[in-house]
């Protein structure tokens, strides 16, 4: 049934709707001859009663067939606008199929009425059947034009009988007049297949139209979604999470509130430098999807670039409510995550912002102010969160001024490096000189690297500056006795990058220095980054000969561990575990079973931060056997090193042994 109504289609209304040109044809043809069909039954009725009245004098109601032509019209008309707007394709079809069976229908009952009339009556009369049926064809024709199939049918059943009955009488003025029909008839046919070329070119064309605009509609809104969606994580864009930002401020009266957070990952560029950055990526993704299961409907979420994300919490108003959301979300990223065949251990620290009524409130300010606490937040790992405060605003400015130093060409000829001795604390001799970052800005004064390390960090400059500062001190240790160590902290990124081991070597052996003259100092937390990397690094510089010490021992949670997996030459205590035991028995205790592990393990310990003759006289009894802190010397600069050693046979060592 399907196959027949297809070809059923393609022969009277040329229709296919397998494609989106042909649809509309079918569409517009079905419309227009809707508009049409009241136009053509009026024509047709008006005619047929004229040709009546013509030829048989009256309107002759009953069981004829001048009224069943009305009749078959009423009911078409009805059955036409009866029915709503909402029509398939295929009922179009359908409808403009039995379009042309009832002009069928219709045709030859006016043609059998137009025959009737012409066999009876005088030549008056027939005249007029010729005219009005004439008329009443050719005006139905034109009538359907939109379905050309159905216009010819009038012309084929009415005119040419007709037109053939007046030949056959061979009476002159019929056979003139059955000459001019037939000519119109032709031309008027002519013209429909002209028309149906036309409308059909008409429909196409605006086919194509339509598509290209279409085209271009997609091609902008993909160009638009490009430019708002990060391609990695498809997440929205920093450019993305603006607009939404200032759509959130909205009517400052009507603004509902709202909450800012930007989110970074702790050491993510030692992941990329260790790793890859195939791997660094899959930790965003990993991020992204993480922070859309935190979230959720309750917030947007962007990646703003980097390791950064930017959050909106909708409908947030009160400090406690944004710190829980926050933590929230800190807890839902932090976490081990296996990427690549590795487990990685992801933390992530956040800066939260209000939003405010205040004349001086903005998009970019509550950025800035969340970037500020997202600084904070970093600065206080043991949380990793912080909401914004106006007191906040004094460190703001400390840090753009920091980092605009920072970015200067020049700035590494402003970097020094100091040196802090660390005694044997039974000889009272010098056994390392640990190198301490030293920067005094023009503008800024001098800069701890408590404050500027991060910061660095921050910008990707702190290999730059660990360079510089290597190469000073490497300078330096050349012109000290052979016995005495360069004591260099080694950052996570310097530890766990592949090869960073050989680098090191090579910078040695062009300074002129053997391997055994470094002792290499390195934290738990550096560690954390990629432990076999470090392990392996470590291992090379320990068969050259470096000493390998691990730092601030006691500071964190893994330490113990870390001395089961690697082996140190050396350990050093914590300098909040040696001044614990100054002031509490546990804290002593501590201290001295942490000394008692050491010995266990044949490691020796330094005790930092000897800051008192007592802390000196507790450490030294507990079995540490160095000390360092800035009561037994503070960091001297390069210059000065040479009277160190003249000062330790009078230090506060020898006066301690000397009283």
């Amino acid at each position: 049934m399907r196959t027949q109504l297809s070809a059923l289609m393609r022969k009277y209304v040329e229709a296919d709707l397998t494609t989106s040109s042909g649809r509309a044809l079918i569409e517009e043809r079905y419309w227009s001859l809707r508009r049409q069909v009241p136009i053509v039954y009026v024509l047709g009725f008006v005619n047929l009663s004229a040709m009546e009245l013509a030829s048989a004098g009256s309107l002759n109601i009953g069981l004829n067939l001048p009224t069943f032509i009305v009749g078959c019209g009423i009911l078409r008309l009805i059955q036409w606008f009866g029915r709503g707007r909402s029509v398939s394709h295929e009922l179009m079809v359908a409808r403009m199929h039995q379009t042309v069976w009832f002009a069928l229908l219709v045709c030859l009952a006016v043609c059998a009425r137009c025959l009737q009339l012409l066999q009876v009556g005088d030549t008056v009369s027939h005249m007029a059947v010729m005219l009005f049926g004439g008329l009443t064809a050719i005006g139905v024709a034109y009538g359907l034009t939109a379905l050309p199939a159905a216009g010819r049918i009038p012309l084929l059943l009415i005119i040419a009988p007709i037109s053939v009955v007046a030949l056959w009488s061979h009476d002159p003025r019929f056979t003139g007049a059955a000459f001019g029909l037939v000519a119109v008839a032709a031309l008027t046919m002519r013209l429909l297949a002209a028309h149906s070329r036309h409308f059909t070119d008409v429909i196409s064309s605006r086919s194509v139209i339509a598509r290209e605009q279409q085209r271009v509609e997609q091609a902008h809104h993909e160009a638009v979604l490009a430019a708002t969606t990060d391609f990695l994580t498809g997440l929205p864009n920093r450019r993305a999470f603006v607009a939404a930002l200032e759509a959130a401020f909205g009517d400052p009266g009507k603004a509902a509130p709202f909450a800012v957070a930007t989110l970074d990952l702790d050491r993510f560029k030692t992941v990329n430098d260790t790793f890859g950055h195939c791997v660094g990526d899959l930790l965003l993704k990993e991020v992204a999807q993480r922070l859309l299961r935190s979230v959720g409907g309750r917030g947007f979420v962007a990646r703003l670039g980097g390791d950064e994300f930017g959050i909106l919490l909708f409908g947030v108003s009160q400090p406690r409510e944004t710190e829980s959301l926050g933590q929230a979300i800190i807890d839902s990223v932090n976490g081990p995550t296996l990427l690549d065949g590795r487990q990685l251990s992801i933390f992530a620290c956040c800066g939260l912002a209000l939003s405010s009524r205040k004349t001086d409130n903005s998009p970019s300010r509550i950025m800035a102010d969340a970037d500020v606490a997202l600084y904070q937040a970093k600065a206080n790992p043991g949380r990793g969160l912080a909401l914004f405060e106006r007191r906040m605003e004094g460190p703001r400015r400390r840090r753009t001024d920091i980092e605009r130093a920072l970015m200067s060409p020049n700035v590494s000829k402003d970097f020094d490096v100091a040196f802090q001795p660390i005694f044997d604390l039974k000889s009272g001799g010098v056994i390392a000189h640990e190198a301490l970052a030293r920067w005094s800005d023009a503008h800024l004064g001098s800069v701890p690297p408590a404050e500027f390390v991060p910061i660095a960090e921050h910008l990707n400059l702190i290999e730059q500056i660990n360079d510089v500062l290597m190469e000073k001190a490497f300078a330096a240790t050349r012109s000290w006795a052979q016995e005495v160590k360069l004591a260099f902290n080694l950052s996570a990124i310097q530890i766990c990058s592949r090869g960073s081991a050989k680098r090191l070597l090579t910078a040695l052996a062009a300074a002129g220095l053997k391997a055994s003259r470094l002792q290499v100092e390195v934290t738990e937390t550096a560690l954390l980054v990629d432990f076999e990397r470090a392990r392996a690094n470590l291992q090379e510089l320990r068969q050259a000969g470096a000493t390998i010490v691990l730092d601030d021992f006691g500071a964190g949670y893994a330490s113990i561990g870390y001395l089961r997996e690697l082996r140190f030459d050396q350990i050093k205590l914590d300098g909040g575990l040696v001044t614990a035991a100054q002031y509490s028995t546990d804290g002593k205790r501590l201290l001295r079973a942490v000394i008692s592990l050491c010995e266990i393990l044949g490691v020796s310990t330094v005790a930092e931060h000897v800051e008192s003759e007592e802390l000196l006289r507790i450490v030294s009894e507990l079995g540490c056997s160095g000390g360092q802190g800035y009561w037994l010397m503070p960091p001297v600069a390069a210059g000065d090193l040479g009277t160190v050693a003249k000062l330790s046979k009078a230090n506060r060592l020898e006066q301690r042994r000397a009283a």
